[in-house]
């Protein structure tokens, strides 16, 4: 669709909203006797499009406006929404009240976007519960186990194309997010798809290329299509602009669907995500009773409903959405945090130098034997200090739930409603950042999630992977590829600042997630 026709939805939207929505919620707040920010309308807009702030500066607003309350309000343009700021409402009404709030707000619908309106993170109600549980069993310690190998056979693929790289002369100075982005596709390729790709050596390769047009969310269009998704949706619907481009979608419905179908016809088996998908399909995907493996302190614990058997079909397109978002998110978010725990080993070499000691400990126990998915967890001072990146770089600044049925919260001696389809947001980042929870927060140390410390952290304080039932998924697979890849870096190179550094990082405005300021750059110097 051509920019005109942006132009002409952008200009439709602005009028609609000028003449019918400014004033519609002005006095929600003010109503139920909760303190809130005043609307700032079209403002809002004007702020969205003139790179004004950053999301971690939004949050961290939000957060700020009234700290001594423990609800308040906000307008999302016109729409009220509920802040809550206590770990305690946090609990209540993410986890206690959860049938109230198990829904995300919904951008993307089956109407606008079948594969992603089909996928796990926008299914909603009846739906969500029978997906979450049918897909739960392929995110256990022991599907982890079975698919390491592809993990650990990445790591070291991504090391030996460096070295290559840097003996040749090519490079020594790295954006470490363009980095840590050719990793994770190669991964999520290999351990979602079975399809080996090199993004270092072959950079052009479909999975990467399609991985940048994903992420590039600072362009005007991107940015008119997000504000037409979320204020006007049917206005979007009427004109047939989907978030993601055709081919984009085709790409992924094809390799999946042609990939399960080539399986099934030769009777090939490979523990990764498609397989699972393909057992999930056949109702042979289940929980297996294993023994307790201590994991990461990020990871979060699947609830009972998570567990719940269902006897609901899927057909192809339902699995091949799901692939598509481990897609998404295997690559975007766990990228996220491989840079900025690239930043922070970089400019706090002492904490580098006691990681890969523990690293070399490591080795030497394993006598030239392969890493394992069970050794890797035994290394605490890896997880400290990948929980600590996790604290103070979370690569979801804020989360939602929607109320489905009207809900009555008693809040301070008193009782207040909310209706259906309003929703509710929790500040991750600024929960992270606070000095009452976190003492001097902007200081990376790893030590506050020793033995020791971590008993200490208050519930529901640390969220980098949400909270509740409605958290994510994928959290393990997520600090497996974050631990391995870290691994394999340290035992060969030394992760050192450049010119190029810069100290503190500046986010970027006008921008869906966390983009740096000119990047996060290091030197990779070999071993």
């Amino acid at each position: 669709m051509s920019f005109v026709i942006y132009l002409i939805a952008a200009a439709a939207t602005f009028f609609v909203y000028k003449i019918f929505f400014h004033n519609k919620n002005k006095n929600y707040f003010a109503h139920k006797g909760i303190k809130y920010e005043k609307p700032r309308g079209l403002l809002a807009i004007i702020d969205m499009f003139t790179k004004k702030k950053s999301l971690p500066d939004v949050v961290m607003g939000w957060y700020n406006d009234f700290k001594s309350e423990k609800i308040s309000g906000i307008f999302e343009f016109s729409r009220p929404v509920f802040m809550v700021r206590d770990p305690k409402l946090i609990k209540q009404m993410a986890v206690k009240d959860f049938d109230y709030f198990m829904d995300h707000r919904v951008v993307l619908t089956e109407e606008i976007d079948e594969l992603f309106g089909k996928s796990l993170i926008s299914l909603q109600g009846q739906k969500w519960k029978d997906m979450r549980s049918t897909l739960s069993p392929a995110f256990t310690g022991h599907k982890m186990r079975l698919m390491f190998d592809f993990v650990a056979s990445v790591g070291k693929q991504t090391v030996e194309t460096l070295k290559c790289q840097i003996d040749e002369g090519r490079e020594k100075d790295f954006e470490f997010k363009e980095l840590a982005t050719k990793f994770t596709v190669d991964n999520i390729a290999s351990c979602a798809f079975g399809i080996h790709v090199n993004s270092f050596a072959d950079p052009k390769n479909d999975f990467h290329r399609i991985a940048s047009e994903l992420t590039s969310s600072e362009s005007l269009t991107v940015m008119l299509k997000f504000t037409g998704l979320l204020l006007f949706p049917w206005l979007m619907k009427a004109f047939k602009i989907s978030f993601f481009s055709e081919n984009i979608m085709k790409f992924f419905k094809e390799a999946i669907l042609d990939t399960m179908k080539t399986r099934e016809e030769k009777g090939i088996v490979r523990h990764d995500m498609i397989n699972l998908l393909m057992q999930a399909k056949k109702g042979n995907l289940t929980h297996e009773n294993e023994e307790k493996t201590v994991e990461g302190f990020a990871t979060v614990e699947e609830s009972q409903m998570g567990k719940m058997q269902n006897k609901r079909k899927w057909d192809d397109t339902d699995l091949a959405a799901q692939a598509l978002v481990f897609f998404i998110a295997g690559f975007e978010t766990v990228a996220t945090t491989m840079a900025f725990m690239g930043y922070e080993l970089a400019i706090n070499p002492e904490i580098q130098k006691k990681l890969y000691e523990e690293i070399l400990e490591t080795e030497k126990e394993l006598n030239g034997k392969p890493l394992t998915y069970e050794k890797i967890q035994t290394m605490k001072f890896m997880d400290q200090v990948v929980s600590e990146v996790l604290r103070k770089w979370p690569p979801s600044p804020v989360t939602d739930r929607i109320c489905v049925k009207d809900y009555v919260l008693d809040y301070e001696g008193r009782k207040i409603t909310i209706e259906k389809d309003r929703s509710f947001m929790i500040p991750i980042w600024a929960f992270h950042r606070d000095p009452n929870y976190y003492r001097n927060p902007e200081k990376f140390d790893p030590e506050r999630f020793n033995d020791e410390n971590r008993k200490n952290i208050q519930e529901y304080t640390y969220m980098p992977f949400g909270v509740g039932p409605r958290n994510c998924i994928g959290s393990r697979f997520a600090l497996m590829e974050v631990k391995t890849i870290f691994y394999y870096l340290l035992l060969n190179f030394r992760i050192a600042k450049t010119d190029k550094t810069k100290i503190p990082l500046q986010f970027k405005s006008m921008s869906v997630g966390l983009k740096v300021k000119e990047g996060i750059w290091v030197a990779l110097e070999p071993k």
